[in-house]
């Protein structure tokens, strides 16, 4: 089901594409179709440079590290893809069913494997929250912020005695973590 909307106030399309959350185009800006030309562009040239190369490293992985690159070196701004990117990862759940349709396909082969696979998917669970935390952890040392716990204890001790109420201590660190003036 593709439905299309032109408001009349603020002059963009909103486009509703089946179970999807609708997507603004806004008249100006970058639409959908070139946001995800670049995506899947810098995706062929991952893979192009991997065939022509013969690495080991699939060409998607390669097609990854190329985006980071360029996002960080400033030669691909991040609203020239933020759109499209906001809904990719909106939909993510929509691409694994393939994958689970070809894993019932293939269940006369994982018969006997059962306590095997389920052992490796439990262990690689714990192994995935155990890195991601320490991951969490070091950026946050790196860039020298405080854990929320950290923070939270901090609030708790500045509103002792001041009448400024709970939260205020807060208020201003994210507002000065964000660039912007205290929030009164």
């Amino acid at each position: 089901m593709l439905k299309v909307e032109n408001t009349r106030f603020f002059k963009q399309k909103i486009i509703y594409i089946g179970f999807c959350s609708p997507i603004s185009i806004r008249e100006g800006k970058t639409t959908l179709l070139k946001q995800f030309s670049i995506i899947l562009s810098i995706y062929f040239l991952g893979e192009l440079i991997q065939k022509t190369l013969g690495l080991p490293i699939p060409g998607n992985v390669l097609g990854m590290l190329i985006l980071f690159f360029s996002l960080c070196t400033g030669v691909i701004k991040l609203n020239m893809i933020d759109k499209i990117s906001d809904f990719l990862l909106e939909n993510m759940a929509f691409f694994f069913l393939p994958a689970g349709a070809s894993l019932i396909t293939c269940f006369t082969l994982l018969e006997g494997k059962l306590t095997d696979i389920l052992a490796v998917s439990l262990i690689s669970t714990v192994v995935i929250l155990a890195v991601t935390g320490l991951t969490v952890e070091l950026v946050q040392r790196f860039f020298g912020r405080k854990p929320a716990k950290v923070a939270c204890c901090i609030e708790n001790e500045g509103n002792k005695g001041n009448n400024n109420g709970p939260g205020r201590n807060t208020k201003r660190m994210h507002a000065y973590e964000n660039g912007v003036e205290e929030v009164s």
